[in-house]
């Protein structure tokens, strides 16, 4: 492999322009300059790379300033610490940090795996690789720059999971041994970084894959203890590969509405998880109970959303009697689907079509002749009352408080909330389609009251 082939490979015509700046920048400030980490790593590996990783001999802030101005993009410190800064273009970013050392090889000595600890300098493209990570791309092995690798950064431990998983990498004999006797350092690590780095693995599919190797590793039990599959590996694993054909055919669904699901799939559940990653990690917890699943998600820092799902997922997931009392609905019109089914709707929302989907899996993976007889037509058919309540022009609900107070001469208080309720129930199971229907079993509901 040659030098230039290291650097310019799977170059965009974009790309080499941004090289040629970066180049220009530390020229006119007397700078040198190396492309480092994954930047070379992916580009060596064929692997699409849009972000660029640049060490500089000087100050990197205003080498990040300048290829601001120079690329009309903004920028932000990443750390003042580490005197790391980005600078933000709309097909990737540019990471600018100041050289650890007094030259580059005493800054690639302070990197985890020796895959992120080849430079190549810029412009002349001069590879700097000490400890060999190259050869060790060549050979798909994860190999420690030093022993120290996770006591430096505890984090590191899910990293070399998600190369092994991500990457197609095995794991160098000696880290995997450092893996397994260091792996209760993970607690150590800021618990947003964790779930950053849960969530990169997740990303790339194959989840059960990912959980067993975390639990064969000894890290799932250190970040996510609550996972059923720390003592139930077999069946977590199945609910897990369940979920990933559903996930990779959702018309089979859906017919005729698989681009409402796949819309729906699409829109992130938060500004930093997509749904996919999201229903992998309820999959990850499905056996859990509702408390676990809180207790997980409130020590790995996850936001509002994601929570809600979590939890909301624990909890359906755990009691399968909601399917079974749905089976005599299942001859019921779209439009009018009945109580059962429109109070699964209001206890799952907004996450019906994620606990259907969940929910999917969990039958799928007991493969048995009840889930097929009951389980799974009910889930189909609620996935497809589902999606006609979600094309059809929504009804407003003919009656309010004040209103029913006035029309039944009616004191504020709890009851008129529990008629509003039950009158609400009807409406939207389709038992009642009128104001004037509404109005009567209000009337009927007071007077059994």
């Amino acid at each position: 492999m040659t030098s230039k082939g290291v650097c310019r490979r799977h170059q965009s015509a974009e790309d080499l322009a941004i090289l040629d700046v970066i180049a220009d920048v530390v020229r006119r400030r007397g700078l040198r300059a190396w492309l480092v980490g994954g930047s070379v790593r992916d580009r060596a590996l064929g692997r699409e790379a849009p972000d660029l990783d640049v060490v500089v001999t000087g100050n990197a802030r205003g080498v990040a300033q300048d290829l601001a101005d120079r690329l009309r993009a903004p920028w932000f410190v990443l750390s003042d610490r580490h005197r790391a800064y980005r600078v933000v273009r709309p097909s990737g970013y540019i990471d600018v940090a100041q050289l650890r050392g007094k030259a580059i090889e005493e800054d690639l000595s302070l990197r985890d795996f020796t895959i992120n600890a080849v430079a190549v300098s810029i412009p002349d493209e001069e590879i700097v690789d000490p400890f060999e990570g190259l050869r060790h791309i060549r050979e798909r092995r994860l190999v420690a720059v030093s022993d120290r690798v996770f006591e430096d950064d505890a984090l590191r431990l899910m990293r070399a999971a998600r190369f092994v998983h991500v990457l197609g990498f095995a794991l160098d004999p000696r880290l995997e041994n450092l893996v397994r006797s260091q792996a209760s350092l993970l607690t150590s690590a800021a618990p947003e970084r964790v779930a950053a780095e849960m969530v990169l693995t997740l990303r790339e599919g194959r989840s059960a894959a990912a959980l067993a190797l975390w639990r064969e590793l000894g890290l799932l039990e250190q970040f996510l203890p609550e996972s059923p599959a720390t003592s139930q590996p077999g069946l977590a694993a199945q609910i897990l590969v369940c979920l990933e054909d559903i996930l990779a055919h959702p018309e089979c669904w859906l017919p005729g509405q698989e681009a409402l699901l796949k819309k729906r799939l699409d829109a992130p559940v938060d500004g930093a998880v997509e749904r996919p990653v999201a229903l992998r990690i309820a999959g990850a917890l499905a056996g859990a109970s509702a408390e676990e699943a809180a207790r997980a998600a409130e020590r790995l820092r996850f936001s509002r959303d994601l929570t809600s799902l979590l939890v909301c997922a624990a909890r359906v997931l755990g009691n399968r009697s909601w399917l079974e009392h749905m089976t005599q609905d299942l001859r019921r019109p779209l439009s009018a689907p009945g109580r059962c089914a429109t109070a699964f709707f209001w206890a799952t929302r907004p996450w019906e079509v994620e606990i259907l989907l969940l929910a999917a899996a969990c039958e799928k993976a007991k493969t048995d002749e009840k889930a097929e007889q009951m389980g799974l037509p009910v889930i189909r058919w609620l996935l497809s009352v589902w999606a006609w309540r979600a094309t059809q022009e929504v009804r407003s609900f003919p009656l309010d408080g004040t209103t029913l107070m006035r029309e039944l001469g009616l004191s504020p208080g709890p009851v008129v909330g529990q008629v509003l309720r039950e009158i609400r129930l009807a409406w939207e199971a389709g038992e009642i389609a009128t104001p004037e229907q509404a109005l009567e079993m209000a009337k009927t509901c007071v007077n059994k009251g």
